[in-house]
């Protein structure tokens, strides 16, 4: 298979048109098409075609106990992916879910729901629940539109490894396995969604992503409903190779580069590690904040992520993606707080070292 990238660095101009029509004209027959969203690239397919979303696990070799997002780019779409009338407690359910589309969508929110009986179960691992969101991006938007179908969409990358945030990291990953690439650009907020169970009471934060606990409790407060107290990092499944798992990115080894990442308290214990890893004949990439920048100065290769959380989320998949170009064999970067933005990173982080963990018995971890 030939997969074809096409430009829109504008949805609205004729180019960006005419790319938008031929990618939902690849939807609306069953094909694979990586787009654009506000959090990462997204490998999207009929979400209504179960051998279209079969085509997805296939193409990034996922296992099928793992369930997809469904993008939606009309809150009336729920009608149709939904059962709100199924839950135990339906009267709160509605609620919940208008105040948080109202806050959140577009954006980067997932919401758990349950499923209508239009989605095909292998979109949801065969759970009786369905994770939707309405993605702010305005190339995701006008795709979901012109193909008139609700998208399943995971990260569009070989399963586990480090999402991808360009059009290139998606070639890298799946070049030839997929049929085309709408090339948006690098994505601007960097990490996936926030997915937000709400089949539970009370709701729970079953993955922490773009949307932040203290705005979605912000927005709860309004109607004096609140989060749970225990949500992802006590969820994560015990058997995640044969049961289904109730959200994407919950595998405790998730997001991972193929170098060693090895999480570090601080600058000076970042610069111990790259001795002893150096001593040890190991090529070491640095994954430093700005602030590090002069304390690192001549040691290479790194890359700088900025300072700013936000600046962390948009860069840290390109990052890893770098220091794996360049052929280290161990990736050194610190723990950021598990506060704001910075709950989705450490996240991500942690995760992504996991196999570091299991090998590395000195390292300091989650």
């Amino acid at each position: 298979m030939i997969t074809r990238i096409l430009p829109v660095s504008d949805a609205g101009s004729a180019e960006g048109r005419a790319a938008i029509r031929e990618a939902a004209r690849v939807i609306r027959d069953g094909g694979l098409v990586a787009f654009p969203t506000e959090t990462v690239y997204g490998l999207g397919a009929n979400a209504l075609d179960g051998r279209a979303v079969a085509r997805i696990f296939e193409a990034k070799q996922r296992p099928l106990n793992d369930p997809l997002i469904l993008h939606v780019a009309n809150l009336a779409d729920l009608t149709n992916l939904t059962d709100l009338t199924a839950a135990s407690d339906a009267t709160n359910l509605k609620p919940l879910v208008a105040v948080l589309t109202r806050a959140f969508w577009p954006g980067p929110l997932t919401l758990v729901l349950p499923r209508g009986q239009n989605v095909p179960p292998i979109v949801s691992a065969g759970l009786d629940t369905v994770a939707v969101r309405m993605p702010n991006h305005p190339v995701a938007q006008a795709l979901i539109r012109a193909g008139g179908v609700p998208i399943a969409a995971p990260s569009a990358n070989r399963f586990g490894h480090v999402s991808p945030t360009t059009a290139q990291h998606v070639l890298d990953d799946l070049d030839g396995r997929i049929d085309l690439v709408l090339d948006g650009g690098a994505t601007p907020i960097g990490v996936e969604s926030t997915v937000l169970d709400l089949t539970a009471d009370p709701p729970r934060i079953l993955r922490p992503g773009g949307v932040t606990r203290e705005q979605i409790e912000r927005a709860l407060a309004k109607i004096e409903e609140r989060l749970a107290v225990s949500d992802w990092r006590s969820l994560t499944a015990q058997s995640p190779h044969t049961m289904p798992l109730p959200s994407p990115g919950m595998l405790p080894s998730h997001y991972a580069p193929r170098a060693k990442l090895v999480l570090c308290r601080d600058t000076d214990n970042l610069l111990t590690r790259r001795d002893n890893f150096a001593t040890h004949g190991l090529k070491t990439g640095l994954l430093i904040l700005e602030s590090q920048r002069e304390a690192c100065d001549n040691l290479h290769p790194q890359f700088v992520l900025g300072e700013t959380l936000s600046d962390v989320a948009r860069n840290l998949y390109a990052g890893l993606r770098a220091l794996d170009s360049a052929g280290v064999d161990v990736i050194l970067a610190t723990e950021v707080p598990r506060s704001g933005l910075g709950e989705a990173i450490a996240d991500r982080l942690a995760r992504a070292a996991a196999k570091a963990v299991e090998t590395e018995g000195n390292c300091d971890h989650d």
